[in-house]
Order: C-alpha cells, then structure tokens, then sequence
C-alpha cells in the first residue's frame, strides 16, 4: 500500500467529498455567464472560484481540534514544553503515513482528556522541519516519535509505534489505548479516560505482544523487531 493511500485510510479521500460542490459550482458558473450585471457578474466568479480552490486543497495535519495544537518553531516547542505542568509532543513529518495514523490516536486523547477538568495535560504536534534545534536536543531520529514531558523534562518517548503494536494494526482503538497507557506510566497523564470493551482485535492485539515478547526472550541479540522494520528515518 502507497503512503498516499494510507493517508486516505486514516483522513479519507478529500475529492470525494468536494465532488457534488464541484458540479454545483460549475452549473452556477454558467449561469453566470448569462447575467447582465457585468459588476455582479464578475464579483460572483471570483467568489466561486475562490470558494472552489479552498474546497480541492489537501488535509493536513494541522487541521484539527483545539485541543491538539501545532506549534511553528523550536521556540513554541520550547515553551509549550516549560510553560505547561504536564505535556506530549507528537514529532511529524507531513509526507509520512504513519506519522498521520499516530496523529490520529494522539488527537483522540488530546480531545478525550481535555474534556476533563481534572487532566492538567497538554497535546501538540510538530513538523520536524520546523524544530531542527529541539529535533537535535531530544535524539528524534525515527518517526512517529511521541514525547512526554512533566515541567519540562523528558519522562518518556515513544519511536515508531514500539510498545503499542505487536501486529502491525497500527490505526486499531487498541493502539490508542496503548499509549494512553504508556502516557500513565510516564505520569504524564493522570488518569485513564480512554473506555472500551475486549473484543476479537483486542485479542488479537493481546496474543501479537505476547508472541513478540516469546520472540525478544529467544532471539536476545536482535537489534529491531518486525514491527519497527518500517519506522521511517527522517533526516
């Protein structure tokens, strides 16, 4: 599966939902053509169009909620991280498919969590590209890479989707939980909101990580294991 599929999966196809504006524009523009106001004409197909270029631009992961924001620079990195008792750093690159499914999973928490008056935390996301210095400092090599911080210091780091998949279901609600977990034991993250039930993929989930663990005590000299074979190397 291409990286511009993958995108699709987690975002959906942003073309299919512009199809129908698309065909709505198209039979306004024409009917345009046949007004006499030249002046209302004119300011008319320039709304459309301008309408129409906004609708066919690409998703990004910077378009989301409130609660999982996206800091420019290595300054707002650097303050974000000071300036809040208890924060999680999502480390992207825009072209990387895994980075946007685990911009999904981070993105539920942030918006799960800050329903809660009680959860002092807060979430952000960065392009790599625009944080060379705090890229540098924190040995970001490999992404995904998710980091937890508690008045400024490092609690914790998450590279690729290590400790959270064990059989390559890296978009499954079991992820999302997993690293709400990891969040936990960081104590970055006070208390667990994320809910759910076990059902077959969790099983499923459960019965991958104890394989890979039975695979780490036979094999102990193994650098990488299956599931961080295709963590992407940035820089």
């Amino acid at each position: 599966m291409s990286e511009e599929q993958s995108k699709s999966e987690v975002y959906g196809d942003p073309t299919e939902a512009t199809h129908q504006e698309e065909d709505d524009a198209d039979a306004l523009l024409a009917s345009l053509e046949e007004e006499d106001d030249s002046c209302y004409r004119s300011r008319r197909l320039q709304e459309l169009r301008s309408a129409s270029e906004a609708a066919k631009a690409p998703r990004t992961l910077t378009a989301t909620s409130k609660a999982f924001i996206t800091l420019k620079s290595d300054d707002e990195a650097l303050s974000f991280t000071t300036q809040h008792e208890r924060a999680v750093v999502h480390f992207f690159h825009p072209e990387f498919a895994r980075c946007s499914a685990m911009d999904v999973h981070c993105e539920k928490i942030a918006e799960t969590h800050a329903q809660q008056q009680e959860a002092d935390v807060s979430f952000a996301r960065i392009d790599v590209k625009n944080a060379p210095f705090v890229v540098e400092k924190l040995g970001v090599r490999i992404l995904p890479c998710v980091i937890g911080f508690v008045k400024g210091v490092v609690k914790g780091k998450v590279t690729g989707f290590e400790g959270l998949c064990w059989d390559g279901k890296e978009e499954s609600f079991a992820v999302t939980r997993a690293l709400e977990d990891t969040l936990i034991n960081w104590t970055v993250l006070k208390k667990r909101y994320i809910l759910g039930h076990l059902d077959d993929d969790d099983s499923d989930h459960d019965n991958a990580r104890e394989a890979f663990h039975e695979g780490r005590r036979g094999i102990r000299d193994r650098k990488k294991t299956a599931a961080n074979d295709d963590d992407d190397e940035w820089d």
